[in-house]
Parts: C-alpha cells; structure tokens; sequence
C-alpha cells in the first residue's frame, strides 16, 4: 500500500488530472483577456471624451495632455457646462467692430499726417537744394574774383598799377612809394591758393589768404577787405609789414617826432635812465618781423595804452601784434627806450574812422 501511494503521488505529479487543466486553462487565459481589456478600457488614449468632461472622474495622464492641447489652443476650462465654446457674445463683437472702425480713422489721418510731413521735409530739402546750390554758385563767382584781382595785384610792375587793388588807396599810395624806394618791386605770379580763412578786423571782414606764388618757397600770405562796395581790397600796410623807417636807422637817429610802428609787444622787466620809475611806468619790450632789431617801449600805468597792454599781455607768452605810436624823448642817454604814446591797434591793420575813397 505504501507503494501504491507512492506510486500514486508520482503518478499524479507526473499527470495530472485532465479535467483539472481543463478548467484551469480557460479560467486563467479569460482572467488575462478581461485583465487586459480592463487595462486598455482604463489607458487615457481608450477614454471616451465624455468622461474627460468637467464633472467626469477620470485623472491622469490623459486629463493632463488634454489640459496642455486645449491650453495651446486658447480654450479656457471655465466654459459653462453645455455652452458652446466657439459662441462669442454680441457686446464683445460690437466692442470690436468700433475698435476695428477707429483703428482705420486713426490709420487714415495718420496716412494724411504723415504724407503732408513729407511734402513738408521734401519742400525744405528742395529749398535747403536751392540755397546750397545758389551759395556754391556765389562762393565759385568769388573765388573767381579773388583769383583774378590776387593775379592782377601780384603782377603789376609799377607802384601805380598796384595800388588800383589795395585798401585806403588815397593814404596808402605814398607809403607805397617811401617803401619801393628803398625796396625793390617785382612781379609775382601765384602757383596756387593754399587756404583761405575768414576773420575781422574792426568789425570788417576780411579774409586771410595763402597763396604759393613761382620761384618763391614760403607760402606768401595776402590779407584781403570784403568792402562795402563789393570789391576786395588787399591790406598792403600789413603785407610788407610797412614801418617809416628802418628800425636800426630809427635807434640810429632817435627822433622826437611820433611814429607808428608795427611791432610785436611783450612783457618785460628792464627799467633805465628817464624810464626807470617802475611805479610810474610798465615796461614792455618790442620786437619786429624779421629783423634782430629790438626796443623798450614804456607806457604809463595810469594811461589807457598801459592798463590795456597790460591786461592783454599779463598771460600771453607769445607776442602780441600791435601797431604804437612810439617817439624818443628829448636828449635820452638810453638806445633804445622810447615812449609808447598810443596804441592804434591790436594788429598790424589800420582800421581807424578815417576812410579814403578808393577811384
């Protein structure tokens, strides 16, 4: 019997009861399908829409991608239920409808404002064109007169001739000829304008000129009068830089009488002999274009020309271009002191009141 029950259990291990598998094999592979479906039924791509809805108890994953989709598309979630999502209400549309009216006014006058501001800054470049065009035209015709009286006035050959260009002709004509009496004139013929700079000299304009003229290797420099007549005037005092006499023949001669003097005016400290009262006078000393020549010019403190040497040299340390009035005094032992009588200008130009019609 033993062996029959242990032949019995190994026999049944072995084989089991075919209608025990029978059962079980349906049983188990029907669980797994309705496992399965129940899987795929409960996946949120196998969820019907109606239980996304508001009020549905689905949540996961499905909800979430349906929330972002719908988010994406400007849909909010606080439709009311059973309202159509696409209804827009009436007080909105005509909301629009003004909106959309006064953006076309606000288009149009814009348009017209905009149009009328061209025709505007289109009408200013052609006036802004014309003027241009019209001050080209000018300053080319008096450049052309500026070359042509420049080119006549160099190359004149004769003291006469070459006062028909120059300024104050009635004055000037006779220090024209005390000069080229003692220098020599010769014709000149310009190379080139180099440049041409605006200025004043008295409240009148004039115009600086660099000119390369042949044969010559420093630019020539030409002061040039707009004057009131139209014409241009050359400043020939300022050109030669003209002086009465030799300035040795001067500290030679020691005058008495007054002389204009063009000269270079600086600061100085040396007092001597009737100029030695420094409390009295302010010393400054005074040089000359090309020429090694110096003097000691003294001007009263107390006197225009000294307080206004004085202030305009105090911190200047170049010289300063002037045109003195200078005179020795009666029977000095100093060389070279002399009385400054008169400023006459802060440059090398006469403009004084005095005038002389030019023929």
């Amino acid at each position: 019997m033993a062996e029959e029950d242990g032949l019995g259990k190994r026999s049944e291990d072995a084989a089991p009861d075919e209608s025990s598998q029978v059962i079980r094999l349906p049983v188990q592979a029907a669980e797994s399908r309705e496992a399965g479906e129940a899987r795929r039924d409960l996946s949120p791509e196998n969820v019907p829409l109606e239980s996304m809805m508001p009020g549905s108890e689905f949540t996961g994953e499905g909800k979430l991608k349906l929330d972002s989709a719908l988010e994406d598309l400007g849909v909010g979630w606080d439709t009311p239920e059973g309202a159509s999502t696409s209804a827009i209400p009436m007080g909105w549309l005509a909301l629009i409808v003004v909106l959309l009216i006064l953006l076309g006014v606000w288009g149009v006058a814009t348009l017209n404002n905009g149009a009328g501001h061209l025709r505007s800054r289109e009408a200013a470049a052609d006036t802004w064109n014309e003027r241009s065009a019209l001050e080209t035209v000018s300053a080319e015709r008096w450049l052309e007169r500026l070359e042509v009286r420049m080119d006549a006035y160099l190359r004149a050959s004769s003291v006469e001739e070459k006062a028909r260009y120059v300024r104050d002709r009635g004055r000037v004509l006779p220090l024209m000829k005390d000069y080229y009496l003692r220098h020599p004139l010769t014709a000149e013929k310009v190379s080139v304008i180099k440049n041409i700079r605006p200025t004043e000299v008295g409240k009148r304009p004039f115009f600086v000129v660099e000119v390369a003229v042949e044969g010559e290797e420093e630019l020539g420099l030409l002061l040039v009068e707009d004057c009131e007549d139209g014409e241009l005037r050359f400043d020939w005092e300022s050109e030669v830089t003209y002086q009465p006499v030799e300035i040795a023949s001067y500290i030679e001669n020691k005058p008495t009488e007054s002389m204009a003097f063009r000269a270079y005016a600086q600061l100085d400290s040396f007092y001597s002999f009737e100029f030695s009262d420094q409390s009295r006078y302010q010393s400054f000393k005074l040089t000359f274009r090309e020429d090694e020549e110096f003097l000691f010019g003294y001007a009263d403190r107390s006197s225009v020309e000294g307080r206004g040497l004085l202030a305009l040299l105090e911190e200047k340390e170049e010289g300063l271009p002037v045109l003195v009035q200078l005179r020795f005094s009666q029977d000095t032992k100093s060389v070279r002191s002399v009385l400054i009588e008169k400023v006459l200008a802060t440059s090398w130009v006469w403009s004084g009141e005095e005038r002389h019609t030019d023929p």
